[in-house]
């Protein structure tokens, strides 16, 4: 639940220090009474996960944290920091902001700039970007261009480049990099020479004409939806109080790390259950038990088969490591421990582990959740809503004529329909709702706390959306469009129940006609 009333007060309490800024720009003491207000707003955008409210607060504090001596320069940079953080505000606490209100309308979409030579060839790409949720600005003007882009906060700026080395181009492009703005180039044909220029001017990407929006959407997503990372869990398991509390003062340094310890190895099952931690730091020799003897228990926990097990001890003896790395050890760490040893050896194993189980509920093409996994998470939220008497509705999606599109156009083609529709889907949804992909042209989502009647409402929006992108082939470009079913809790009462009712109510779309949604029952 988002705390409305929370963020406005240190919303206002920001803004009122930023008006005593405005009076004396070069009064060091007001500047330091204005970032503690972006601090407060920071950590409870983190906290609750408004990753938008995150992201345009980010650039504010680095500047923030950066400076020496504040005057009106720093002033004029702040002031076009501020409306984009106001908007983020005002969107979350605007009450149809968790109950899935409506999106804004274009004016309210991340901004993308495109600075080419003939702006009129592009409109087409403008009119398409808009349904990839983008509003995308077109300039043949590059300063005018430039300037719009950092007053509007751009996402992202694209920037069509000549065959040739073009000093002015790269002289804006170098002022563009200093006011934060990504930006990719953009050529009808690329030389290597063109492209390292581009590389060393800090471009994300080279994109050659003609652009189509489904490629310009893939690229600037990362930077519009960040991933919110949650901090690594390191567990501790020494029986030295002393040896605990050396390691957990290096790694709480680190925002990236949150550790627990243990001392008693016989609880180690339930805290593992409990916290699921990314790596284990494991005491080799302890009291009444040694490490080896404990691994081997964890590894025998299917639960806790792949969680790196890192070894703390002073054994040297070449033959004790070969065996304890046999039965389930990652990695020995040796007493006394180099501090950067030891958070390189945390951070590296956390992050593998963290990728490997990505891989395991993700779909590989779409980067949706697999069946498996969104299986898992639908039967989370029925329990959820059985003890908060809530509703949870289930829809089944399909591409209509799915098969004729491959036919038609090939299996790649028909491969990037199935992406476009992934992200168009990830993007329509609430953030607590989820998406998954079902199997081949099929994916489903579950809304959290949502009415059939409200959850049909959204996905005849969607349709009728997606029914409007343009998906591009060699010859030319065509549309494609969905079916749905959708059941709900507490209608249908188990998991099982719920999935047949929706995939029946798919089908029953099917038959009448496709393009449309039906509810079950």
């Amino acid at each position: 639940m988002v705390n409305r009333l929370e963020i406005h007060s240190i919303w206002s309490g920001l803004v009122q220090a930023w008006k005593a800024i405005w009076q004396h720009a070069d009064d060091p003491q007001r500047w330091a009474a204005f970032a503690p207000h972006c601090d407060r707003l920071m950590a409870i955008a983190r906290q609750q996960g408004l990753t938008r409210i995150e992201t345009e607060l980010t650039p504010l504090l680095e500047l923030l944290q950066t400076l020496a001596s504040p005057g009106e320069e720093d002033k004029a940079v702040v002031d076009r920091y501020l409306p984009g953080v106001f908007a983020a505000v005002r969107e979350v606490c605007d009450e149809r902001y968790e109950s899935g209100g409506a999106r804004g309308d274009a004016n309210n979409m991340p901004v993308v700039v495109m600075l080419v030579r003939q702006a009129s060839a592009w409109q087409e790409l403008a009119q398409q970007m808009e349904q990839y949720g983008y509003r995308l600005q077109i300039f043949s003007n590059y300063r005018l261009g430039m300037q719009a882009a950092i007053t509007a906060r751009a996402i992202a700026v694209v920037v069509e480049l000549g065959t040739e080395d073009d000093p002015g181009a790269m002289a804006l492009i170098d002022e563009l990099n200093r006011y934060g703005p990504k930006w990719f180039a953009l050529a009808r044909e690329a030389s290597f020479a063109l492209r390292l220029t581009a590389v060393r001017h800090a471009s994300q990407g080279f994109f050659l004409t003609p652009l189509s929006a489904p490629t310009l959407a893939d690229a600037v997503d990362p930077l519009t939806f960040k991933a919110k990372e949650e901090p690594y869990r390191v567990l501790i398991l020494d029986d030295s109080p002393t040896v605990l509390a050396s390691i957990r003062k290096t790694l709480n340094q680190f925002p990236s790390i949150h550790t627990q310890a243990l001392r008693e190895p016989e609880q180690i099952l339930n805290v593992m259950g409990e916290f699921s931690p990314d790596v284990l730091l494991l005491d080799f020799h302890m009291n009444g038990c040694n490490g080896l003897e404990v691994a081997k228990i964890i590894r025998q926990n299917k639960t806790f088969e792949s969680v790196p097990i890192v070894y703390l001890t002073a054994e040297t003896s070449e033959h004790v490591q070969i065996e304890a790395m046999r039965h389930g050890g990652d990695d020995f760490l040796t007493k006394p421990i180099s501090q950067a040893q030891l958070v390189n050896t945390v951070i590296s194993k956390a992050e593998r582990y963290r990728g490997l189980r990505k891989l395991m509920v993700e779909d590989s093409l779409t980067g949706l959740y697999n069946h498996v996994k969104a299986k898992t998470l639908l039967q989370q939220a029925i329990l959820m809503a059985e003890r908060q008497k809530s509703t949870v509705s289930y829809a089944m999606l399909d591409i209509d004529h799915f098969k004729r599109v491959n036919d038609t156009y090939g299996h790649a083609v028909g491969d990037k329909v199935i992406r476009a529709l992934a992200r168009f889907l990830k993007q329509q949804v609430r953030r607590a709702d989820v998406v998954g992909r079902y199997g081949g042209e099929e994916f489903v989502i579950v809304f959290f706390d949502c009415t059939p009647a409200d959850a049909i409402g959204k996905l005849n929006e969607m349709r009728e959306a997606f029914s409007l992108v343009q998906h591009t082939y060699e010859g030319g470009s065509f549309a494609v469009t969905f079916s749905a079913g959708i059941a709900n809790f507490p209608a249908y009462t188990s998991m099982g129940e719920l999935i047949v009712a929706a995939d029946e109510a798919l089908y029953a779309a099917k038959r009448a006609g496709r393009n449309q949604v039906m509810q079950a029952g």
